[in-house]
């Protein structure tokens, strides 16, 4: 059902594509959606001493036990159903949970999995796997961590992940805060960190953090975001998303659902309530080519009359509502 609309929507859309895809592009790249910080190089090997907890956790990991990709730390797993292998530990590559988090809420540098379809999720990793979704410019190190990861996964392995994070709740940890200036910040990993100093202008542009940069980088899946964006971009997006315009040819309704909550008769996944830097990065991906093929076409067509401005509103928006 859901290929049949792709493709009829496409068919519509499809035409509106190249001739307005340069013209959109034209605006300055959109360096602050692809904060990565660079490491610096050292020879220290991680703590393997030090027991760190988080509050709300009676368990505790070491910085060691942090780092290892391969067994990510679970802070309440009490609190999600029973994971599978992949998701929790993988002697052969990443576990899932590594950087889409145990129970599938994720962070702003890559997808939140919990409560998306699973034909999706597989259609979704079948698109890295075929380099469908792939880096632009940005050589985006998220994109990257995933298809390597991915590489040597077997597919009842990638199945059996994807119906465990479709069944996981939903919850949004970000605050869309409207503001004319933001804390002064520098890149992180996948997300800006607060600095000392006087708040500098938002400008155009998302300035996505943690609200405690500790709890973030010890992987809590609880750890609450601000996300800061231009004053008026949540109406500006509801309006685009709701009423389409100049620059909207349909309501994002007519795929993503009610609410932007979803519906499995409609192709489009869910979006509410998700981190707005991913959500923005999803968008420009599309314009740019970096999310391609067949299933891409309505999309590719919708976000080729949007100036990044409107991604920022439309991200802006469906950010802000509830799962």
């Amino acid at each position: 059902m859901a290929a049949k609309i792709i493709r009829s929507v496409a068919l519509v859309l499809v035409l509106g594509v190249s001739s307005h895809r340069t013209l959109a592009l034209a605006d300055e790249y959109p360096g602050w959606a692809f904060p990565w910080r660079q490491s610096t190089p050292t020879t220290n090997k991680p703590d393997d001493s030090k027991e760190l907890s988080v509050p709300g956790s009676d368990i505790h990991f070491t910085e060691a036990q942090l780092h290892n990709m391969s067994a990510p730390p679970d802070w309440y797993p009490q609190e999600h159903s029973a994971a599978p292998a992949i998701v929790v530990r993988s002697e052969k590559t990443w576990a899932c949970g590594y950087c889409h988090l145990p129970n599938g809420s994720g962070r702003p540098e890559n997808a939140k999995l919990a409560g998306l379809p699973v034909d999706y999720i597989l259609s979704q990793v079948a698109a890295f796997k075929s380099h469908d979704r792939h880096t632009d410019s940005s050589n985006w190190r998220a994109t990257q961590y995933m298809i390597q990861a991915i590489s040597n996964v077997a597919q009842e392995d990638i199945v059996s992940a994807a119906q465990y994070y479709s069944t996981q709740p939903v919850i949004s940890f970000v605050r869309v805060i409207e503001t004319k200036t933001v804390p002064r910040n520098s890149e992180g990993f996948g997300v800006m960190t607060p600095l000392p100093g006087k708040p500098v202008p938002i400008g155009t542009r998302i300035v996505e953090m943690p609200d405690d940069v500790e709890r973030f980088e010890r992987r809590d899946p609880k750890v609450t975001y601000s996300a800061y964006v231009p004053i008026g971009s949540i109406e500006r997006g509801r309006q685009l998303a709701t009423k389409g315009g100049a620059n909207r040819p349909a309501p994002c309704a007519g795929c993503h659902g009610a609410g932007l909550t979803g519906d499995a008769n409609l192709p489009g996944p869910p979006i509410a309530g998700r981190f707005p830097t991913y959500l923005f990065r999803q968008l420009y991906a599309f314009q740019s080519g970096a999310r391609s093929g067949d299933a891409t076409l309505p999309m590719q067509a919708i976000v080729a009359h949007l100036s990044q401005a409107d991604m920022i509103a439309l991200a802006s928006y469906a950010a802000s509502l509830k799962p």
